[in-house]
């Protein structure tokens, strides 16, 4: 069996993945997901099998305000396999390579809302609070220290998703935000947060106030 990781940057090479998308999320609308493809700046982990896409991970940049200082971040989504290839350490080896690339990258750190916490945990994600469900103002976004830069390009690009997005597209009950630590040195330099451990540092960051709105 042959099987490799490949890293989709085009339009044409991410269509590969397309149905594997249709598959996994069903609940997604054809108007959306035709426009996400074509639309929402990405990379995708693709895994391949025997010429077959059967694993993926996206990996959508977003420009971010972290501590009053703006930087990349990139958040990971459409993390999936195909069902009859689960439980065979897909989504790990996807997820360990995102991981080495955006640290090659400077990336401080990634993050994901999960359909359920214990399934990324194992990877050093931590739950660093809630997803904002409703959009707020400005003046109160700028309070936290975690948001996405509200930038023209996202806003359009957020009210032209959510126009195609079904109301019953589906989040975790209680959605919350997880977080991954990809460069301990820069998250300290970046916070100002002096704790030796990874999992320390995100107790911290669990007490502090962010903002991250529905990002799909």
């Amino acid at each position: 069996m042959s099987r490799r990781i490949l890293l989709l940057r085009t339009e044409a090479e991410q269509e590969r993945t397309k149905a594997l998308y249709r598959e996994i999320f069903p609940e997604d609308s054809d108007a959306f997901v035709d426009y996400y493809y074509r639309k929402r700046p990405k990379r995708i982990l693709a895994m391949e099998e025997e010429g077959e896409i059967v694993g993926m991970l996206h990996i959508n940049p977003f420009s971010m305000s972290f501590f009053k200082k703006e930087l990349t971040a990139s958040y990971l989504y459409a993390i999936g396999t195909k069902k009859e290839k689960r439980k065979q350490g897909i989504m790990g080896e996807l997820l360990r390579r995102a991981f080495s690339l955006l640290e090659e990258e400077g990336e401080p750190f990634c993050f994901l809302i999960p359909v359920s916490e214990s399934i990324y945990s194992p990877y050093g994600f931590r739950t660093i609070g809630k997803l904002s469900l409703e959009e707020k103002p400005l003046e109160e976004i700028q309070k936290t220290v975690l948001y996405a830069l509200p930038t023209k390009e996202l806003l359009d690009r957020r009210a032209e998703e959510a126009a195609l997005s079904d109301e019953e597209d589906e989040l975790p009950e209680d959605p919350v935000v997880m977080l991954k630590i990809l460069n301990p040195e820069a998250f300290r330099k970046l916070s100002g947060y002096t704790e030796n451990t990874e999992d320390a540092l995100l107790q911290r960051m669990a007490k502090e106030r962010i903002y991250i709105i529905d990002v799909d």
